[in-house]
């Protein structure tokens, strides 16, 4: 069962043993019974105006176990009155009529006045309806109520303990007038619950309280002792040495009891600190692992109070924002916001502890963030109210979204590459089938009416289409193969792969009439994907060839490799027909031909070439030059080398 729950049934059983006890005495003095009085005087021992008054506090402990604030506060305040008038009576020697106000004693039970209650009784009726008030009305326990409830407790167990071993003065403050037995046992239950109930959430361990009660009780009890003792002596002018029903055989009752209470409390406190221990290791334990969670965790964590003000910030926080932990502690929040978030900040949170709408808190969005070094950047957010201890936090959950971002961006511009795709293939692919099919129909009318002489263009032009076909289907498979081909990463030398595929351009028009310069270092390699790699240097070669100028004299194609700032650069100028300045944003995208009427195409040739830089993690560039082009393909270079200016720069 929850400890907090068995202390709150402990206040209902306070009340209701309180309120019988009122009953009771109420009912004995209503009664009248003068045989019983003359019996068994205890029984009076409590007045009646004491009775009613206890009745009041028990009714009260239940309305607020009951979840009532202030109709018990309001309760408390006669109670209050009431023993603050009789404690001034016995302090100031007046009569204030608060006695017999409401009943009349038919007996005497041994007391200076009928209806007096003793000033011990009075100062803990004071105390206990002072800590309820301030429990009814804070709502939990507070340093003030503890005190209250452990003098109240003290007080009523010593003269309960009085009566137990005949220590007059532990009930009897005065004279003719005593805390009755009855009283002791509310007070006992009464000042156990004001202590007890609700401590640790303020921040008090039971076990040392328990510790304090008793070793408290024990001192009051000697000091009483001594006192009774002296005050034997002073009044007989002797020395009590013999046994009996007197001060000296009532000290070693005393002893025997302390001794007693001291052993119980040694061993009390023995297993208090060994429980506190384990749970100080336990908790300990628990914290170092829930910081290890915490700093550990992807996502950044970060608490903030009510001004904004951030409290905590884990090691993710740091990734995410740049900011050491001390950099971000103590100081706003909005920090790491760009504008608008960091302007509205404030006013927002304002706003919301004003009881307005919420934006983030408790839902969670995507927003902006800012890092130390300025960047903005999209993350997602979600924030948590937390109450502690009565103050108001707010924990808030960071997640850097830019990767998801980017590869949302890229996902969006790859459908609508493929859409394209779908669509400009399926026409180039259709166009010279349908031609071709239609010059096959004219071709047949030509053989039926015998025309032969002009079969030989038709052939020709059917040829050119079937051309066009293959070199589209061609440039399809080399896209599809450098997206699905998988393939190892292996040492490749550079200058014989460029001869390569320089070899391989003999087949296209006019390229005897161009000069092809190999000045790639013969001992320059790189690790990648051969396959991948060869076309890279295919497509920049023919891309060349193609777009040559025919009125240039002297065409001329450079090939040059060299390292430069930790990466690889392959580059291929020529002084060819170049790129037009307003068609070069075009560079790089499918299906685009910048010079459609030099060359035919399916205008896919550079859009695979950067594809295939990027998928060896690297990227394709141009220059433009006074003549001509450059195109530069940069690969990430994982061997460690001197940096060489580029010498192809101009």
């Amino acid at each position: 069962m929850d400890r907090e729950q068995s202390w709150r049934k402990a206040n209902v059983a306070a009340g209701l043993w309180c309120i019988a006890v009122g009953i009771a005495v109420i009912t004995l003095w209503l009664s009248e019974p003068a045989r019983l009085a003359a019996q068994y005087p205890f029984l009076f021992g409590m007045k009646f105006n004491s009775a009613l008054a206890v009745i009041a506090i028990g009714a009260a402990l239940l309305m607020m176990a009951g979840g009532l604030r202030h109709l018990p506060a309001l309760m408390m305040a006669p109670v209050f009155v009431f023993g603050a008038v009789a404690l001034a009576q016995h302090l100031f020697g007046i009569d204030a009529g608060i006695d017999t106000a409401l009943h009349t004693p038919f007996t005497d039970i041994r007391t200076s006045l009928p209806g007096r209650i003793a000033p011990n009784t009075a100062a803990c009726y004071m105390m206990v309806s002072a800590a309820l008030f301030l429990r009814a009305y804070r709502r939990k326990s507070d340093p003030v109520q503890i005190v209250l409830g452990l003098a109240t407790f003290i007080i009523a167990a010593a003269a309960f303990i009085g009566y137990a071993i005949a220590l007059d003065f532990a009930h009897d403050w005065v004279r003719l007038s005593r805390m009755s037995f009855q009283s002791t046992t509310c007070f006992v239950a009464l000042g156990i619950v004001i202590v007890f109930t609700d401590t640790e959430a303020s921040g008090f361990h039971r076990a040392t309280l328990a510790g304090i009660l008793g070793l408290a009780t024990y001192l009051v009890l000697l000091v009483m002792t001594y006192y009774e003792l002296a005050r034997h002596e002073a009044a007989f002018g002797i020395t009590f040495t013999s046994s009996g029903n007197n001060a000296r055989s009532t000290l070693s009752s005393l002893v025997l009891v302390s001794g007693a209470l001291s052993g119980g409390l040694l061993v009390h406190l023995y297993l208090s600190s060994r429980r506190a221990r384990r749970m100080a290791a336990d908790l300990a334990e628990s914290q170092a692992r829930l910081s290890a969670i915490i700093d550990n965790a992807v996502d950044g964590i970060i608490t903030i109070d009510e001004r904004g003000v951030i409290l905590t910030a884990n090691a993710a926080c740091t990734r995410i924002f740049g900011y050491l932990p001390g950099e971000m502690i103590g100081n706003n929040v909005k920090m790491l916001m760009p504008e608008p978030y960091h302007g509205g900040h404030d006013r927002y949170l304002s706003n919301y502890q004003r009881g307005g709408p919420a934006k983030v808190i408790g839902i969670g969005r995507e927003v902006e963030g800012q890092r130390k070094d300025g960047a903005v950047f999209p993350l997602d957010l979600a924030v948590a109210k937390v109450e502690v201890n009565g103050a108001t936090i707010y924990s808030g959950l960071v997640r850097d979204i830019s990767e998801r971002k980017a590869n949302e961006q890229a996902l969006i511009e790859a459908n609508a590459e493929l859409e394209e795709f779908a669509y400009r293939t399926s026409h180039d692919l259709r166009s010279p089938i349908a031609s071709s099919m239609g010059l096959l129909g004219i071709s047949r009318e030509m053989l039926a009416e015998g025309d032969h002489a002009a079969l030989g263009p038709m052939l020709q032009r059917m040829e050119q289409n079937f051309r066009r076909l293959d070199h589209l289907i061609q440039n399809i498979i080399t896209l599809t193969r450098n997206r699905l081909m998988e393939e190892e990463e292996r040492p490749v030398a550079l200058r014989a792969l460029v001869s390569e595929a320089i070899d391989a351009l003999s087949h296209l028009d006019d390229v005897k009439r161009i000069r092809i310069e190999n000045h790639v270092p013969a001992e320059l390699t790189i690790i990648s994907k051969p396959s991948k790699f060869q076309v890279i240097v295919g497509n920049l070669l023919s891309n060349a060839v193609k777009y040559h100028d025919p009125r240039e004299a002297e065409p001329a194609i450079d090939v040059r490799a060299f390292r430069y700032h930790g990466k690889l650069r392959l580059s291929v100028e020529d002084n060819g027909l170049g790129v037009p300045p307003a068609s070069r944003h075009l560079l790089f995208r499918m299906f685009k031909r910048l010079h459609p009427n030099r060359s035919f195409g399916s205008g896919l040739g550079l859009y695979i070439l950067k594809k295939s830089a990027e998928s060896l993690g690297g990227d394709a560039l141009y220059e433009a030059r006074d003549k001509g082009s450059r195109f530069i393909i940069e690969l990430p270079d994982r061997d460690k080398h001197e940096n060489h200016l580029d010498p192809g720069r101009r």
